[in-house]
C-alpha cells in the first residue's frame, strides 16, 4: 500500500485504522500473519465509502466477525480486513400485531450467542441453537451457522446487505440460496443486517432447553483452548466428519503446537503457539488418513484465508 492511500485511511478513519496488523488478534484461533490494514467501520455510510475506494484502487476486502471459523495463512494477507462496530451491533425488537410473533433486527457485528440469549430472555423460541456459536450474525449468516438440527436458514426473514458498487438492498427468505454451511450471494457482498421471525414460546421449557444445550456443548467441544471451531463440514448422507476422524485413530495427532481436540476430533486447537502451517499439514494429513480408511473426502468448514508462502 502507498504512502497517499495509507493518508486517505488515516484522514477517513484515524485511529480505527491499522497497518500491517497480525492477524492472530482477531481470530479465535490465535493465528495469522499481518493483514495491509485493518479497519473498524462504525457506519454504513463509512461502509459504503472505503468499499467504494478500496474498488477503485483494486484493494481486495475481507469482512470479519468475531474471527471465529477462519484460519489466516502465516503469511497474512493483502488488500483491507474491516471490522464492523457501533451500528451495526445494534438488537431491535418489532412485535407482531397480528400473531403470537416477534421480528427481531440484528446488525451484522451482533454477536450471535448475544442474539440467541436476547430472543431467550424475551420467551422467543427458534434461536437457542445459536448459544453456543461464537461468532457474529453477519458470519453465522454467511455461513448458515447451525447446531442441534437448526440453522441459521430456518429462522431468517430477510436480510440488508451492500453490493460491490455500494448498494443498500433488501433481500427476502425467498431470494436467499441457503445450502449447508453457506448462502449463495454475489461476490463483494456485504451483509449488514439480518431479520428473523421467532414466535413466542413457553419460557421456562425454553430455559430449559437452553441449559440442556449448553450442558451437552460444555461437555463435548475443547473450549479451554483456541480453535475455529469445527474444521471439517460433515460428509452428506455419511457419519459426521468427527466421528470419521476418531474412528481413523487421529485424536491427539499433532503437528508443532496444533492438534486435533482429544475431546471432540472434529476441532484442531492451538496448544501454544501454532502457525497456520501446522494446522493446514495436519487438515492434509486428516483428510488422506479418513480417505484411505472410508474412501470419503472432508470438505474443509474453516475458512483459509491469505497468501501462500512462495507466492
Amino acid at each position: 500500500m502507498n504512502e497517499a492511500d495509507e493518508n486517505w485511511l488515516i484522514a477517513h478513519f484515524g485511529p480505527h485504522v491499522l497497518f500491517d496488523e497480525p492477524m492472530w488478534r482477531h481470530t479465535t484461533f490465535r493465528i495469522g500473519g499481518p493483514v495491509d490494514a485493518l479497519i473498524t467501520v462504525k457506519t454504513e455510510q463509512e461502509i459504503r465509502d472505503v468499499v467504494i475506494w478500496a474498488r477503485d484502487r483494486g484493494y481486495p476486502i475481507t469482512i470479519i466477525g468475531a474471527g471465529s471459523n477462519l484460519l489466516v495463512r502465516d503469511e497474512g494477507m493483502r488488500g483491507l480486513v474491516l471490522k464492523l462496530a457501533d451500528d451495526f451491533e445494534a438488537i431491535h425488537l418489532v412485535p407482531q400485531a397480528n400473531d403470537n410473533s416477534a421480528m427481531i433486527t440484528a446488525g451484522a457485528a451482533v454477536l450471535v450467542r448475544r442474539l440467541g440469549k436476547y430472543a431467550l430472555d424475551r420467551g422467543l423460541g427458534g434461536l437457542n441453537f445459536t448459544l453456543g456459536i461464537p461468532g457474529t450474525v453477519g458470519g453465522a449468516l454467511r455461513m448458515n451457522a447451525g447446531a442441534w438440527g437448526a440453522c441459521m436458514a430456518d429462522r431468517t426473514s430477510s436480510i440488508r446487505v451492500l453490493g460491490r458498487y455500494g448498494d443498500v438492498v433488501s433481500m427476502s427468505r425467498g431470494q436467499l440460496r441457503f445450502s449447508y454451511r453457506g448462502l449463495d450471494l454475489e461476490k463483494g457482498t456485504i451483509i449488514l443486517s439480518g431479520q428473523f421471525k421467532l414466535q413466542y414460546v413457553d419460557r421456562e421449557a425454553l430455559r430449559k432447553e437452553a441449559v440442556h444445550m449448553q450442558k451437552r456443548r460444555r461437555s463435548s467441544q475443547p473450549l479451554f483452548f483456541p480453535s475455529a471451531g469445527s474444521v471439517f463440514r460433515n460428509p452428506p448422507g455419511q457419519k459426521a466428519a468427527g466421528e470419521l476422524i476418531d474412528q481413523a485413530g487421529l485424536k491427539g495427532r499433532r503437528v508443532g503446537e496444533a492438534e486435533v481436540s482429544t475431546k471432540h476430533a472434529n476441532f484442531i486447537v492451538n496448544k501454544g503457539h501454532a502457525k497456520a502451517s501446522d494446522v493446514l499439514d495436519l487438515i492434509r494429513q486428516i483428510q488422506e488418513t479418513v480417505f484411505e480408511r472410508f474412501g470419503i473426502h472432508l470438505e474443509p468448514e474453516v475458512t483459509i484465508l491469505g497468501e501462500e508462502a512462495g507466492s
